[in-house]
């Protein structure tokens, strides 16, 4: 990969770097395109690439796999189980030689036309995977290790916002919390990338409408960011997902400040 915006080789633990190395190869011989999302993709940019103060540490790594088929999920999964990882009583949960917990999300062509994959052999187990393709598409190119050099796409907080409020709105009121806890975290911490925070200190207008709150006005140019690339359907789901639940929302935010 060409490109790379960050460099935290010098903060990644080996075992981690080793899942990113096996993921990338495999994911690069079988030309399937991916992108690392969930706390590892928060924590990755916004803490170790941007020094915000990290939220929880984790050591999953979450996986989003662009595929067209059920087969190219299995070759996958197989090319995986290869190199030592181990299954678990789900289908995309494995478990690398060294104990590091992935998950590999499938998104792509298997979706329907609601962005709903159905788990094979039954399709019982049904996840929505809208805003992986955003995700996956705009994603930051970070370099994991130097020598040799590892780098790996990574969903950007545009990316990780849109995921997230397909999430708050799709799953049960235990996992809204956690959900909106994040999406709290990354509108608060969005202007630590300096990019960013030049783009908000230069829209005066934006400033003073939050009478210079940086951390308001980072919510509102991240919302902006993420409506920017967000497809039309995401959109529209999005929309009506949220219309009535916009209290909701700030309740659980609330709740996240610790009020």
């Amino acid at each position: 990969m060409n490109n790379t915006s960050i460099n935290i080789s010098a903060q990644m633990y080996s075992d981690a770097v080793q899942v990113y190395t096996d993921v990338s190869e495999i994911c690069d011989q079988l030309k399937i395109p991916y992108v690392v999302v969930g706390a590892s993709a928060r924590d990755i940019v916004l803490h170790f690439g941007h020094g915000a103060k990290i939220q929880r540490a984790t050591t999953d790594i979450d996986f989003g796999i662009q595929v067209p088929n059920w087969n190219a999920f299995q070759l996958l999964k197989q090319a995986l189980l290869s190199r030592d990882f181990k299954e678990t009583r789900q289908q995309h949960n494995l478990v690398s030689a060294a104990g590091v917990p992935i998950d590999i999300v499938p998104f792509g062509q298997l979706k329907d036309d609601n962005a709903n994959i159905s788990w094979p052999p039954d399709g019982d187990r049904v996840i929505n995977v809208l805003g992986f393709q955003e995700a996956c598409v705009n994603a930051e190119i970070v370099r994991v290790q130097d020598n040799p050099p590892i780098d790996i796409p990574v969903a950007t907080p545009e990316g990780m916002a849109v995921l997230k409020l397909i999430a708050w709105t799709d799953r049960s009121a235990e996992m809204r919390s956690k959900d909106a806890k994040d999406l709290l975290y990354l509108f608060t911490t969005y202007h630590h990338i300096p990019k960013v925070k030049d783009l908000i200190y230069d829209n005066e207008e934006l400033m003073e409408t939050y009478d210079w709150d940086i951390e308001l006005a980072s919510a509102q140019q991240l919302g902006k960011d993420a409506r920017n690339i967000a497809q039309e359907q995401t959109c529209t789901t999005i929309e009506a997902l949220l219309n009535g639940n916009h209290e909701k929302l700030m309740g659980a935010f609330v709740k996240g400040f610790g009020c």
